[in-house]
This record gives structure tokens, sequence and C-alpha cells, in this order.
């Protein structure tokens, strides 16, 4: 059964204008060193009619109902939180890296300071004193926010769990693409 309360991100793919503005604020806010990212930003080339466009996806951790980070991790470093928020705890990641090859998403980084995992945690932090992440406050053009996916998928009919560079699959992903330009 799906969590009723689960929460993710939400990306207007049509909106995104590959600018890194996500990336960039996710790295200061979470001190990252140059080498790690928590949020990428992928440019496909698509063709629409004669021409070809480019269209973004900007993705982290997708804090999947069936992580399989969470399954592979012998430190049992990895929770889930009620809102469905896939959340580590660095302090008993052993650096096996099992989980760096499970994430179908590549949402997993090695710190190099530590050479522990890392990862989104959707800033928690800001999540639990009813802020939103970094990541979407740094988006310059308002095209990601956070959201209930069940409630999205359900009254908006342009909510989707695909896009150009996404799909669901068998970890349950929980991103929601809105295909409609704003």
């Amino acid at each position: 059964m799906d969590n009723q309360l689960q929460r993710g991100f939400v990306f207007r793919q049509e909106n995104c204008v590959g600018c890194q503005a996500c990336t960039i604020a996710c790295q200061i806010h979470n001190e990252l060193p140059e080498n790690v990212r928590f949020r990428k930003v992928d440019r496909y080339e698509v063709k629409r009619g004669d021409d070809e466009i480019d269209v973004w996806l900007t993705h982290s951790c997708m804090h999947c109902g069936n992580p399989a980070c969470l399954m592979v991790c012998p430190a049992g470093a990895f929770t889930t939180r009620d809102d469905g928020l896939v959340v580590l705890d660095r302090e008993r990641c052993t650096s096996c890296g099992l989980c760096v090859s499970a994430c179908p998403y590549d949402a997993i980084a090695v710190d190099p300071r530590d050479g522990r995992a890392a990862k989104c945690n959707m800033c928690v932090e800001l999540i639990d004193q009813g802020q939103q992440p970094a990541c979407v406050t740094g988006c310059t053009v308002g095209c990601l926010t956070t959201d209930n996916v069940s409630q999205l998928l359900k009254s908006n009919t342009h909510a989707s769990k695909t896009g150009v560079g996404y799909r669901d699959n068998l970890t349950k992903p929980n991103m929601v693409i809105i295909k409609e330009r704003v």
C-alpha cells in the first residue's frame, strides 16, 4: 500500500531552463564540497515537430517508497520517516558503498572528506519548520516544489510519475512531473 503521507519533489519540466540554481542552492545549504552533488540537472535533446529542443531534468534522491539503499545497507543507516522521506544517518555508515551501487538514480555520493555516503534528505530540518528545501527556494523560475505525492496525482490531471529522463520503477520513486507549461 502506498504511503498516503508521502512527500516528494514536484517538477514542472516544461518550465525548467537548466540554470542549475537548484543545484547551487543545495550545495551551499548543505556545505558540500565542489565534487559532491545531491541535486543534478541533466539535459536531453527531444524532437518536437521538425525541431530538436533542450529539455531539462532536475533530480536528487527520489525518496522511494521501496528504497534500494535501505534494503542493501548492512549498517541500517537508512530510515524512512512517516512522510516517506528517506533519511541517512551518516554516523552509522560503514563506507561499504553498497547504497551507491544500488541507487538507480545516482542520488547517493561518497563524501571525500570522510568516505561515508551522503544524500539529499529534502532538507528535513527546513521541512520540519514548515519551510521548503533549499533547492526549491533557490529555483529562479519556480519550477520545483514539494507536495503530497498521492494527493497531487489524484487532484492534478497534468501530474505524472513520468517525464523526459524519468519514469516510475520498482523502487517506487516519489517525484511528480507536471506536464503543463505556465
